[in-house]
């Protein structure tokens, strides 16, 4: 009976590992909200551990490119 539940927990180990390892088909990547929290006019990032998500400061600065852009072709 012992002999079951050791090869129980083999197999289980070895689920768990396969299944972490991606051999058992891929987790769908994550989709990243990189949309800054906007209050009064000001973002606001969210932080990490070495300072602010740079795909959220990356958008902010596209969006203000493009409207510096589009004000200097107005003129």
């Amino acid at each position: 009976m012992t002999f079951v539940f050791v090869l129980l927990a083999v197999g289980v180990i070895a689920l768990i590992g396969l299944l972490a390892s991606g051999r058992l088909g891929e987790l769908p990547e994550p989709i990243r909200d990189a949309r800054p929290n906007k209050k009064l006019g000001k973002p606001e990032f969210d932080v990490v551990v070495r300072g602010y998500r740079m795909d959220e400061v990356d958008q902010v600065i596209d969006e203000l490119q493009a409207q510096i852009t589009k004000l200097s072709s107005k003129s």
